[in-house]
């Protein structure tokens, strides 16, 4: 874009609402889904304004498939949930209503609006730094269209009279690529700190030019990200990964460092100078969708936490521990953790341990066990998962392409496999029995299979200074549900990598001005350690009592 033309853009003068034959941008109605259709149908039936808003419109408009469907109409979430039988109110920081219709759910939203200071109370509440934390301002549709986040994201469509609506000149902006706030950018970050996340997003996706003023706010506020609920978190990066353009993403969330408020652990593991794990499986879950094929949340997440679970697995097995407790207490102890950031449904979590504990068995290959490994439900997810792990030099090759080779072959080949697997172990008597399948013949061996140079990447994450902690979060121990907490750990394993914050320190950093943790640890330049964050806010409690 034109330095003429980009200051053209930034000039915030008033648009002149539109009104606009959706046949002219190629919508029609048998583009939306069908529970969209008959919810809208239905509330306009019953004498509502009802329209399809938000991202789904932009999508059409730039040719791309919608993968949901949000309704914004004049009827309050009681009056939508009187109108459905499956409809039920959900949400405190703004009510809305969920409808389900089939298996589809269409999130049906009521017009919002700006508040004055006597209708601000009890329905609008900001903390001390202008998150909202209650928003329920009924409003009309001209007024909805100005709180929303994104001039591209503020176009109605209602497919009844096929027309499209533009009051802040999202459609010149979308023609233009070009993404601008509507309103103060600070404030509007205040406001809703995901916004942050959907500029990233946004750019990544549609290859949207950016406001400059919304990234140069982005690196001051993205602190904010951690009064966001952890469960509102998880949404958001399904939404950031699972779009197609991951990768283009995540290096654009490293760039503004914003990735450090959503897997903090993981952010110290990565290395700048080369691809780690999180990036395959960027560029992997990338392929799979842009070529239609299905992608589970559980994958992403082991390829993201895995290598802090295996960093911390191996410091506890130098403390004495057995390989296989160390495994366990690594594993319960970073879900835990990464929980207080991006929550982890326990449903996802039990998938994901799945797929790390099948690494281990699969590195093994005992002949006894291969064809019950075969016939795991997530066997194919592990597989894959190992097949990322031994182009990093994880994992034997060999290993791979056995694995590779027995899934090519019939029922017959594969007993003569696993036939020849158990002479070759039997006539190999170096081959330990220690459960998790490690070669112990060497120092270059690890928990997981692995015959690269592990103690350089040992060494290498000393140099960073890694260190773990927690939010000081109620009942931060039993998050998601997780056993195995420091209570359980054997002693000697694990405590001393896990230090709580001394009380009185700020919500936002984990140093003191002299350069050191308040644990004693060394600051290393440019990376954030996990501990000494507060979830909780009094500004965020307060309002919501």
């Amino acid at each position: 874009m034109s330095e003429k033309k980009l200051n053209q853009q930034l000039e915030k003068q008033p648009v002149e609402a539109k009104i606009l034959g959706a046949s002219e941008y190629s919508i029609t109605p048998d583009q939306l889904s069908k529970a969209a259709n008959i919810v809208i149908n239905t509330l306009q039936e019953a004498g509502y304004e009802a329209f399809v808003v938000g991202g789904c419109v932009r999508d059409l408009i730039v040719g791309k498939r919608p993968k949901d469907f949000d309704v914004s109409t004049d009827a309050s979430p009681e009056q939508v949930c009187g109108l459905f039988k499956m409809a039920r109110t959900v949400g405190r920081r703004f009510r809305i209503a969920h409808v389900k219709i089939d298996r589809e759910i269409i999130e049906v939203a009521t017009f919002r609006a700006a508040a004055d200071k006597d209708t601000r109370v009890g329905q609008m509440v900001e903390s001390t730094e202008g998150m909202l934390t209650r928003d329920n301002v009924y409003g009309t549709r001209a007024e909805d269209a100005l709180r929303r986040d994104f001039t591209v994201n503020a176009l109605y469509y209602d497919p009844v009279s096929s027309l499209l609506l533009d009051d802040v000149g999202g459609l010149d902006d979308i023609e233009a690529k070009f993404l601008r706030s509507i309103g103060p950018v600070e404030q509007r970050f205040r406001e809703d700190p995901v916004r942050m996340l959907r500029v990233i997003r946004f750019s990544a996706k549609l290859g949207f030019e950016m406001e400059p003023e919304a990234m140069s706010m982005i690196e001051e506020l993205g602190g904010m990200l951690n009064n966001v609920p952890p469960a509102r978190m998880f949404d958001e990066v399904l939404k950031l990964f699972h779009g197609g353009a991951a990768l283009a993403t995540f290096v654009l969330l490293r760039k503004y460092a914003l990735f450090k408020y959503l897997f903090p652990f993981t952010d110290h593991c990565l290395d700048d100078d080369e691809p780690g794990l999180p990036e395959k499986a960027m560029a992997n879950t990338d392929k799979r969708v842009n070529e239609g094929k299905p992608v589970i949340p559980a994958f992403l997440f082991a390829c993201m936490l895995w290598e802090p679970v295996r960093d911390d697995a191996e410091k506890i097995i130098t403390s004495g521990a057995s390989a296989n407790q160390a495994w366990k207490i690594a594993i319960d102890d970073t879900l835990r953790d990464q929980c207080q950031y991006v929550a982890i449904p326990k449903r996802l979590a039990e998938t994901i341990v799945d797929i790390w504990d099948l690494q281990m068995r699969l590195a093994r290959r005992q002949p006894v066990e291969i064809k019950s490994l075969m016939g795991q439900r997530r066997f194919r997810a592990a597989y894959d998962f190992l097949l990322l792990r031994s182009e990093l030099s994880e994992v034997d090759r060999d290993i791979v392409d056995w694995w590779t080779e027995i899934q090519e072959q019939d029922a017959e080949q594969q007993l003569e496999m696993v036939q020849t697997l158990k002479q070759e172990r039997e006539e190999d008597s170096d081959y330990p029995d220690d459960n998790i399948g490690n070669r112990v013949d060497g120092p270059d061996r690890n928990t997981s299979g692995n015959t690269s140079n592990n103690s350089a990447r040992q060494n290498k994450n000393k140099s960073r200074g890694r260190g773990r902690g927690r939010r000081n979060t109620p009942n931060s121990g039993q998050a998601n549900g997780q056993r195995g907490g420091q209570g359980q750990q054997p002693k000697g394993a694990g405590q001393s990598r896990r230090r709580k914050r001394p009380s009185g320190g700020g919500p936002k950093t984990a140093s003191d001005s002299n350069g050191q943790h308040r644990d004693g640890r060394a600051r290393v330049p440019g990376k954030r350690f996990g501990g000494g964050r507060n979830r909780k806010t009094s500004d965020t409690s307060s309002a919501s009592s």
